[in-house]
C-alpha cells in the first residue's frame, strides 16, 4: 500500500514538473515569436516606406504632365497600394504594442501585490525578532546560560538546556537571515516596479505616436485616392486621345513580342546547325548547368535596376480607367529614375541588341535555355557575343521626354514560352 501511496506521489509530480516545463517552453517561444513579428514588422515597415518616398519622387518627377499621363496613374495607383500596406503593418505593430501595454499592466498589478505581501512579511518576521530580543534582554539578569546549564538536576536535563540554547541561537540567526532576504528582495521588487513602470511610459508613448501616424496616414490615402478619383475624371474626357494611345502601346507590344520570338527562333536554329550529327536538338553540357542554375535561383533573381517599382504587371489587366478595356504586358515594366543603370539579373551571353521604334535599344541576353529581355534603353554597354555577370551594368535606362516618362520593360523567356517575371525577381510578387 505504502508503495503504491509513493507511486502515485510520484507520477503526480512528474506531471506537475511536465506542465512547468511546457508552460516555460511555451513562454519562450511566445516570446521569441513576439520579438520575430516585431522585427519582421519594422523592416516590412521600413521597405515600405522607402517605397512610398520612392513613388513619391517619381510622382514629383512626371506632375507637369500628369493630366496627359497614364503613366502617372499607374505610379499614383502603386502608391495607394503602398500606402494602404503601410496602414495594415501600423495596426499590426499597433496590436502588438497594445497586448504589450495589457501584460505591461498586468505585470506592474502583479509587482504591487508582491511588494504588499513582502512588506507583510517583512514587518511580520521583524516584530518577531523584536519581541525575541526583548525577552531575552528581560532575562538577561536574571539568568545567566553557564548557570542554566549547570542548575540541571541530570547530565540528561543539562545536554536538553544545551540543545535549546542552541536551537535558540540558530532560529535567531536564521531570523536575521530571512529579515535581511526579504529586505533584499523587497527592494528588487521595488526597483522592478520602478522599470515597469517606465516600460509602461514609454509603450503608452509609442502608442499615441501609432495612432497619430495612422490618423496622418489615412488623411494621405484619402487625399491620394481623391487625387485619383479626379485624374480618372480629366483622362475620360479625353477617352479616346488615351484608348489610342492604348493601341498604339499594344502595337508596341506585339512588335517586341515578335522580334523576340524572331531572335529566339534565330538562336535555337543557329544551335541546332552547330550540332549536324544529332537530329535533335539539345542543349550543351555547359547551357544545361547554366539553365539548372538559373532555374535554381527563381524568386531570387536581383531586380534589372537598383531602384524601382513595378507599374504595370505581367498578363491580362483590366484597364484602370476605361471600362471593357484589357491590355497584356509579356513581361513587366518597371519605374525608375532618370539615368539609372540597367544590369543583368543572371550570369549568360549577349545574344541580341535591337531597336524598337519609339521604345529605345532592347537587349536579350541567352542564359542556356532562359532568356532575359531589357527594353527602353538609351544607351547600351556591352556588345552581342559579351559574356555578362549577374547585377553586371549593361546600358542606361531612356526617358520619353514628351511625357517623363522612365520605365524598364523586363522580360523572362524558357524557349518559346513566356513566363511572368514578377516570380523570379527577388520580393517582387
Amino acid at each position: 500500500m505504502n508503495i503504491q501511496v509513493f507511486y502515485l506521489t510520484f507520477r503526480i509530480a512528474i506531471m506537475r514538473f511536465i506542465k512547468n516545463l511546457l508552460v516555460i517552453i511555451f513562454f519562450l517561444i511566445y516570446c521569441d515569436a513576439m520579438a520575430q513579428s516585431k522585427d519582421e514588422l519594422k523592416i516590412q515597415k521600413q521597405k515600405i516606406l522607402e517605397e512610398i518616398d520612392y513613388t513619391t519622387n517619381l510622382l514629383n518627377n512626371t506632375k507637369s504632365n500628369k493630366i496627359k499621363s497614364l503613366d502617372y496613374l499607374n505610379v499614383l495607383t502603386t502608391q495607394i497600394q503602398k500606402k494602404e500596406q503601410f496602414l495594415i503593418t501600423l495596426n499590426l505593430e499597433l496590436s502588438l504594442l497594445i497586448k504589450k501595454i495589457s501584460k505591461t499592466e498586468k505585470s506592474i498589478n502583479k509587482t504591487i501585490n508582491d511588494i504588499a505581501q513582502e512588506e507583510k512579511l517583512l514587518k511580520g518576521l521583524k516584530d518577531e525578532y523584536s519581541k525575541m530580543i526583548f525577552a531575552a534582554f528581560k532575562q538577561k539578569d536574571s539568568r545567566n546560560d553557564i548557570v542554566f546549564i549547570i542548575s540541571a538536576t541530570d547530565f540528561n536535563q543539562a545536554y536538553k538546556r544545551i540543545l535549546y540554547l542552541k536551537q535558540y541561537a540558530t532560529f535567531r540567526k536564521n531570523q536575521t537571515q530571512r529579515i535581511e532576504e526579504s529586505t533584499i528582495k523587497l527592494k528588487n521588487k521595488k526597483i522592478s516596479l520602478v522599470l515597469q513602470k517606465e516600460n509602461y511610459i514609454i509603450e503608452s508613448n509609442n502608442k499615441k505616436e501609432l495612432s497619430n501616424l495612422k490618423f496622418i496616414e489615412l488623411e494621405g490615402i484619402n487625399k491620394s485616392k481623391e487625387e485619383k478619383k479626379l485624374l480618372v475624371a480629366s483622362l475620360v474626357k479625353s477617352e479616346k486621345l488615351f484608348k489610342n494611345e492604348i493601341n498604339k502601346n499594344q502595337k508596341k507590344a506585339k512588335r517586341l513580342d515578335d522580334k523576340i520570338r524572331k531572335i529566339i527562333e534565330e538562336e535555337i536554329a543557329r544551335a541546332k546547325a552547330k550540332d549536324l550529327k544529332n537530329t535533335n536538338y539539345s542543349l550543351t553540357p555547359e547551357a544545361v548547368a547554366l539553365s539548372l542554375e538559373f532555374s535554381n535561383n527563381k524568386g531570387k533573381l536581383p531586380w534589372p535596376l537598383e531602384k524601382g517599382i513595378i507599374i504595370s504587371k505581367y498578363g491580362t489587366q483590366k484597364h484602370s480607367v476605361f471600362a471593357g478595356i484589357e491590355t497584356f504586358n509579356n513581361g513587366i515594366n518597371i519605374a525608375t529614375d532618370k539615368n539609372a543603370d540597367v544590369r543583368v539579373v543572371f550570369d549568360g551571353t549577349v545574344s541580341r541588341i535591337f531597336f524598337i521604334k519609339g521604345e529605345g535599344k532592347a537587349i536579350l541576353i541567352n542564359h542556356g535555355e532562359y532568356y532575359s529581355v531589357y527594353s527602353g534603353l538609351k544607351e547600351v554597354t556591352v556588345k552581342a557575343g559579351e559574356k555578362v555577370f549577374s547585377k553586371e551594368k549593361i546600358g542606361v535606362i531612356l526617358t520619353h521626354e514628351e511625357d517623363n516618362k522612365t520605365q524598364l520593360h523586363f522580360e523572362i523567356w524558357k524557349g518559346y514560352e513566356k513566363s511572368n517575371p514578377s516570380i523570379w525577381l527577388y520580393n517582387a510578387y
